[in-house]
């Protein structure tokens, strides 16, 4: 590999350009003593570069009671709308 090659190489390690985003989804988990439990929602972003990464925006109603469920969907939902601006903005 060339000197250009490997420069280019390390310029895409730096580069998170998104392609694609999913919409918020609810993710849950079922547990024996609390039954089927929110743990928050989840927004898959693909970058040109690095692949497919998913972020989790969750809530802690039941322990601080700082993020509430609805304020963890307006998190994910403000997230997803700003990836899709990056990717409509290219």
């Amino acid at each position: 590999m060339d000197l250009q090659g490997i420069v280019n190489k390390v310029k895409n390690w730096f580069n998170w350009t998104p392609v694609l985003v999913s919409e918020p989804v609810a993710v849950y988990k079922d547990y024996l003593d609390k039954g089927h439990v929110l743990l928050g929602y989840e927004v898959t972003v693909t970058y040109m570069h690095q692949g497919e990464r998913k972020y989790l925006f969750t809530h802690d109603e039941d322990r601080f009671g700082i993020v509430s469920s609805a304020q963890a969907h307006k998190n994910a939902v403000n997230f997803y709308r700003e990836k899709l601006k990056q990717i409509k903005g290219r």
